[in-house]
């Protein structure tokens, strides 16, 4: 089984034990933007595979093990985390909800679009993910 399902599969069982139907963490106050979060190895710097692992997690966190979001949830989501995602932008097919996979994909092209040569310092991140959220690097 590829990584990627691997990964995908153990988010979807621990959302689920977790209590799937359940608020999420955006929607409780738990969760908000900070780009240290997403540098996992402490250096500043956010290369394109700690962004899609923190994407993984976001997902499960937005999600509880559900298959879709709906926009109106997303964008509720990513107001309350203060991040700057557009909802909308992200359903690809139009129908009124977000998949996973539009999710990751979503966030993969933003990443692409901001990085240079793969990576980001999280002083960029925060600039170009938050709304107004100061929580970087302070280098």
């Amino acid at each position: 089984m590829p990584m990627r399902a691997k990964l995908f599969l153990t988010a979807v069982t621990l959302a689920f034990a977790a209590g799937a139907g359940a608020q999420s963490n955006f929607a409780t106050g738990n969760m908000h933007f900070n780009a240290l979060e997403i540098d996992a190895n402490g250096d500043h710097m956010i290369s394109k595979d700690e962004f899609m692992q923190f994407g993984e997690k976001m997902w499960g966190m937005m999600s509880n093990g559900a298959p879709t979001i709906s926009i109106h949830d997303a964008a509720q989501d990513f107001a309350r985390g203060n991040m700057r995602f557009s909802a909308k932008m992200m359903d690809a097919d139009h129908d009124g909800t977000i998949s996973k996979e539009e999710f990751m994909s979503y966030g993969e092209r933003k990443f692409d679009k901001m990085s240079k040569n793969g990576m980001m310092t999280t002083g960029d991140a925060t600039k170009y993910f938050s709304r107004g959220n100061l929580h970087s690097d302070s280098k």
